[in-house]
């Protein structure tokens, strides 16, 4: 765990309208009644207000506290400087309205609907929040007991502090998509790695990913799942049948070419067709195809969200008729 933690504690910092039957058809048949939800436990920690905002706080106090946020080699002046940082206070100060977002409640009820599908699953049973220099990369991170938020990177796509980061970064660092990056931190949780490198393999991984937020966040809009722009999600729709038509013609499916990655299931600013569908293009396409994908095979088939995630690709594939 620990190596999880200072993983992300010290990562350096990098450089609704949409079509009504496919969303009535491709969300859950029933969704759980919020009284129908387990209870979860969960402790709910800002360590960040503690170590930024409560500077009465002796340091050893709170490196008694949270042994795992301070390595050993990292001396003690090192910290004291850094709570009383200019940039630091500014970032925390900007963190505070966040929490009349309903934080806590959000988060918690994403544990929950995982409880409700998954009861055996030992979940974090405590949120850490925390400032991360605006780390991107590392939004939410499940470290096995631990549930670590970096609270700087939901600010808002237009705030100051994000000058300087790409548009298509800052489209998602808002607080709208805290409960995709919880769900996407617990992911590989349920969703297993494919043993097959072909590029159809990546893209149903993907699809299983995003149909879990399906069920653990149902009261989101759908285009928040994967931090699509509304924009974005337009764009796909109607355009559907055109990138499965490139995928298949160029023969994409079963090529294990690792420049498909790149092109279509890694963040970038669009996906790279190298055509003038390129241009207005959200990236990680292949991704959001993946996903249609899963939810066509759902709703020819039936199954169960636990049978999907046991599913091959290819099955997939085939059962579901996948065809816009």
């Amino acid at each position: 765990m620990s190596g999880k933690i200072n993983a992300f504690f010290w990562q350096p910092k990098a450089l609704l309208v949409a079509v009504f039957f496919c969303v009535v058809s491709c969300i859950p048949s029933s969704n759980p009644k919020p009284e129908d939800l387990p209870e979860v436990a969960q402790e709910f920690i800002q360590f960040e207000a503690l170590f930024y905002g409560d500077l009465d706080t002796p340091l050893g106090e709170i490196k008694v506290q949270f042994p795992y946020f301070f390595p050993t080699q990292t001396p003690d002046n090192v910290w004291i400087e850094k709570r009383t940082d200019s940039l630091q206070q500014a970032l925390y100060g900007a963190t505070k309205p966040l929490f009349d977002k309903n934080i806590p409640q959000r988060v918690e009820r994403v544990l929950q609907h995982v409880n409700y599908y998954f009861p055996k699953e030992n979940l974090p049973k405590k949120t850490i929040t925390l400032l991360t220099d605006v780390d991107y990369s590392l939004r939410a991170v499940d470290a096995d007991s631990l549930l670590l938020i970096s609270i700087d990177t939901y600010l808002g796509e237009n705030h100051p502090l994000y000058e300087g980061i790409p548009q298509y970064i800052k489209n998602k660092l808002t607080h709208t998509h805290l409960e995709a990056e919880i769900i996407d931190a617990l992911a590989s949780r349920f969703v297993l790695q494919p043993r097959e490198r072909t590029f159809l393999a990546r893209c149903i991984a993907h699809g299983k990913r995003l149909l879990l937020h399906d069920y653990f966040a149902p009261d989101i809009p759908q285009n928040y799942h994967i931090q699509y722009t509304q924009e974005q999600w337009d764009w796909a729709v109607d355009h559907e049948e055109t990138v499965w038509r490139y995928f298949v013609d160029n023969e994409l499916l079963f090529s294990t070419d690792e420049n498909l990655r790149f092109r279509f299931l890694t963040p970038g600013p669009y996906s790279k067709f190298y055509t003038t569908l390129d241009a207005n293009s959200p990236g990680r396409i292949g991704q959001w195809v993946g996903y249609r994908i899963v939810q066509a095979y759902q709703k020819r088939t039936g199954a169960s969200l636990q049978q999907i995630l046991k599913t091959d690709a290819q099955e997939l594939l085939k059962k579901s008729r996948y065809n816009p």
